[in-house]
Formats: C-alpha cells, structure tokens, sequence
C-alpha cells in the first residue's frame, strides 16, 4: 500500500519525491521490405503454444505466428510445425515429441502472462538439444529481452515486429552473416554474452502479407470457436449452418499508450491497412475457409471516424456481406469533436455492413484514474457510445480495471455506477503491472517489485490480484468489487455464477435482450443473417 500522490503528464510518470519512471523510446520511421528467398538444409520448428490448456475460450487462430510463417513460406523455407493449443498437447507429450525429433531452430513466441511456462519450455528443448538454437518473440521476451536472456539458455529474441527480423536469423545462421547487423533482436554471442541490437523500424504496412493458413487446421479452429461462442454471439445462422469465425487484422498497434497496456507494436507508429486490403482477406477467408463471421483481429481496429468509414463504405458497397466485431475506443462515437450526426451516420453504417458486435473499455468511471491511465477520454465519452451504438443495434461489450493507486472504496462505486447506469456488465480485471509500461516501472520504483524473475513467475490472469498497490488490504480491494459486481448482475438480472470471470454464460446486458427484430436481414453466401437477435458475450 502506499500513501504517495502521482502526477502522470505525457511524457513522464513521477512520485511526489520527484522519481522520474522513463517512457519507452518511439521510433515514427517506416521502411520498406526487403524480400529475398532463402535456401537451407537446416530443420525448422514453430511452436505455438497453448494458453489455456483444456479451455476452449482460449483457442484462437494465432495471427502473429502466422504472419511470421507466411513471410517463412514465401522466402520458400520448408519447416514443421507443433500446434500445441488445437491438440492440447501436454507437457509429458511435447517433451517427448522434442526428446524423439531434433531441430536445428526451434521459434516460439507468447505473451508475458505466460513467462513461467515459456522459461519451462527453453529449459526442457537446450536439455534435450543443447546445439538448437532457440528464437524467442512476442512480448513474453521481447518487452524483457535481457532478463529473458539471464533467465533462460534463449539464443535470439525478437523485439517487436517479428515477421523480417526472424527470417534474418535464419538468413544470418545460414550464411554465417554478422548477427550485430540484425535490427530488432537480441542475441547471446559464442562467448556468453548477450548483445541487444538497435531497434528495427516499423514496416510499411502495404509490405506485410496477407496470412495464409495453409499450416494450420483451420477447421478444428472454426469448430472449437463455433461450439464454444454461438450461443454467447446470439447470432441466428439458419439453413442449417453454423457459425464460422476467422480472423482478419486491419491495424497494427495503437495511437494511444494507455500506462497499463503493453503490445508488440509499442515502439511502432499505428498503421491502418487500406479498406481494400481488409475487405480482400474478408473475402479470401469466405471464399476458402466458409467463413461468415470475421473478428477484426486488433489493439485497436480503428482510430478514426474517417479510418472506419472507409472500411465500412468498401464493404457496403461490394456483393458479400457478413458478420463482424472489432475493437474501438470509446471517443470513435462518443468524442464531441466530431458532429453527433456523423457518429450515429457511423454506428448506422456498422450495423449495415454487419457488424454485430464492437468492444471498448471503459477501464474507470473516475477521471483522476483515466488521467493516471493515460486514457485521454472521459467518462461521458462512454456514455455517448453506449448511447449511439445500442440505437443501431449493435451490441457493446466492456471492460474495467481496478487496482490502480488512487483506487479508493469511492473509485469502485464510481465504475460501478457508470456500468449501472449505461445497464452494462463489464469483464473485471484488476491491475497487473507489465514490463514496458509505466506502471511496471512505477512499482518497480516504488519496491513493489523486487524480484522481476519471481513476479513474472507467479502472475496469472486478469481476474486475479496478483500485486496490489492500493492503500487498501487484499480482502477489502476483492471484497468491494465483489459487491460492486454482485450488486450490478442483481440490477441486470443476469444470475452469473461467477462475477469475475464471467466468459461464455450469458448476455452481459439487459438491453441487447430488448432489441426489436428489424429489417436486418440479408442472404448472401449460402447463410443468412440476422442482426437484429444479436447478443455479445465478453
């Protein structure tokens, strides 16, 4: 617990003792692709791990690897691949399968909330084949690479965008190329030593291919999430049919750098792909996969009224139509700046194109909270979207996090309240400190933590207090926002079982219950539509 106040500008976070806590550097450049096709005689694995083993809520199409393997089979690479999460593997079985088939590289890559089993995992594979050089990304190493690399017998990690950076390795191992050359990696030298390159700039997004699944079981993916979503998406696919969900990424990164939030894209500038480019995959994915229902697959999918727009117009105006759910923030249509005539244009439209779904996080209901945040919006934003989306009928999902250090017994009501009066249920998460953000480093500051090994180890999920910084105990944090959440399901009618993890029971509105059948029904593509039964679960 702690007493001290905070003051959060734009570019640095300090303590009333005047500690500076360091933003991470930006790099605004873009460069374009160098394409090149590669040669080798050395065996490659991917690896993609399971997050939730035996949950099915946890099984999607893995977009980062992916991208990584198209670049790998366009450069005409020949690799193997040991999809974990689909076929649930076990520990017993992977361990195996690495005793019996040996490797020369081995890449994986998973987020950081999954630290103790990716450290598991780099041990085993250098036991049983010390010579496999070993390439380890996404955030889990890349927002940590020198404790990573002190932690774990890791040969590379790659820092951020992983698609080039991984193929240079390959490229360097092959040819025996320097590795200081590699932008964007951090690599252990034949000595021991560990050398962290400067960082790679963006790519132009225009470069980055479009995912192609061919490795992948795309249908074992598509009936996992039909089974286990159909009934919280409450869409009506009728003629028998069933849902078929594939994900597409419209951006990459986002504009904002909320002091909570860590993804791979954060040194990157945000790059939105061009509405063509979207819709081209949208079409690519019902054309070869029967997809009727696309994710967009993103931090953010869209950053603007006139990014959206553009998106939603190319759709519009071609010959498919199909479902779709996406991640905004809550000034897309809740921001003044922008007439209130062209937002409920927006929402109208989304609705039309087919979206069923949009997700944005409230976060807090306080406005000293959303400052130390970095948010940048205010609560009224929130209620204005709420507003303008259900009146298209479209359903809104949302999320809160509470933990923060001003967070007090009123801060708790306060979000509450908000989520009470807008008649929404949000998935609760309570504050969990990640490297390369702001707060990471403020609780490192501020000796919270201490030991960054042993931290990282011992962090789940979301709905868990993992560390508290509140100047209240563990019990009365977790106590008043069970009373907080159990009083706003009691208002809503909803019945959960459990209000802290709350995926897949039910509609976690009241309202989206209410929405009137309308004219929203299109044919198209062999399945049909109905937007106006639309639910959203979290």
């Amino acid at each position: 617990m702690i007493n001290e106040t905070k003051t959060l500008t734009m570019n640095s976070v300090t303590d009333n003792q005047g500690i500076p806590i360091p933003l991470p550097s930006k790099l605004p450049s873009r460069t374009p692709v160098e394409s090149y096709r590669l040669e080798t005689e050395m065996k490659l694995l991917f690896v993609n791990p399971n997050l939730r083993p035996g949950n099915p809520t946890g099984k999607f199409l893995p977009v980062g690897l992916a991208y990584v393997m198209t670049v790998f089979r366009n450069a005409g690479l020949d690799y193997d691949l040991l999809d974990i999460c689909i076929n649930d593997y076990s520990d017993d079985y992977v361990e195996a399968y690495l005793e019996t088939n040996t490797y020369d590289v081995v890449l994986i890559g998973s987020i950081i909330t999954h630290y103790k089993w990716m450290k598991w995992f780099v041990h085993m594979l250098k036991r049983h084949q010390p010579d496999c050089k070993v390439i380890v990304g996404n955030s889990v190493s890349g927002s940590i690479p020198s404790l990573w690399m002190l932690e774990t017998p890791t040969d590379y990690v790659v820092t951020g965008e992983g698609e080039w950076a991984a193929l240079d390795i390959i490229r360097h191992l092959e040819t025996d190329s320097p590795a200081e050359d590699i932008l964007g990696i951090t690599f252990r030298c034949n000595d021991g030593s560990v050398t962290e390159n400067e960082k790679r700039p963006a790519v132009r997004v225009q470069d980055i291919p479009m995912i192609d699944w061919t490795d992948f079981d795309v249908d074992r993916y598509i009936d996992v999430q039909s089974s286990s979503q159909v009934s919280g998406l409450g869409i009506e696919i009728r003629d028998g049919n069933k849902l078929r969900v594939m994900p597409v990424s419209t951006a990459r990164g986002c504009v904002f750098k909320c002091t909570f939030c860590h993804y791979v894209y954060w040194d990157d500038p945000y790059r939105h792909r061009s509405a063509e480019d979207i819709l081209a995959e949208c079409l690519r994915n019902i054309d070869s996969y029967d997809a009727n229902y696309i994710n967009f697959w993103d931090d953010l999918s869209f950053h603007s009224v006139r990014s959206a727009e553009r998106v939603v117009d190319a759709i519009l105006c071609s010959d498919v139509q199909f479902y779709w759910s996406g991640a905004i923030r809550p000034d897309l249509f809740g921001n003044p700046k922008v007439s209130e005539e062209r937002r409920i244009d927006l929402a109208h439209k989304f609705r039309e194109s087919g979206c069923v779904s949009i997700g944005f996080s409230l976060e807090s209901g306080n406005n000293d909270i959303l400052t130390l945040m970095d948010k940048r919006i205010r609560p009224e934003f929130f209620d204005d979207s709420i507003r303008i989306i259900r009146e298209s009928g479209i359903t809104v999902s949302t999320s809160v996090v509470f933990g923060y250090p001003n967070e007090t017994p009123a801060t708790i009501k306060e979000t509450f309240a908000q989520c009470a009066r807008n008649e929404i249920f949000p998935s609760i998460g309570i504050l969990i400190p990640l490297p390369y953000t702001k707060m990471y480093e403020y609780a490192k500051e501020h000796g919270y933590i201490v030991d960054e090994d042993a931290y990282l180890t011992d962090i789940t999920e979301r709905q868990d207090l993992c560390l508290n910084m509140t100047n209240m105990s563990d019990e009365n944090l977790l106590g008043l926002i069970r009373e907080g959440a159990e009083a706003l399901d009691r208002q809503l009618g909803l019945g959960l079982d459990d209000v802290f993890r709350t995926g897949g029971e039910v509609s976690h509105t009241r309202l989206q219950e209410e929405t009137e059948a309308s004219e929203m029904i299109r044919n198209s593509n062999d399945f049909s539509f109905n937007y106006s039964t639309a639910t959203f679960n979290e």
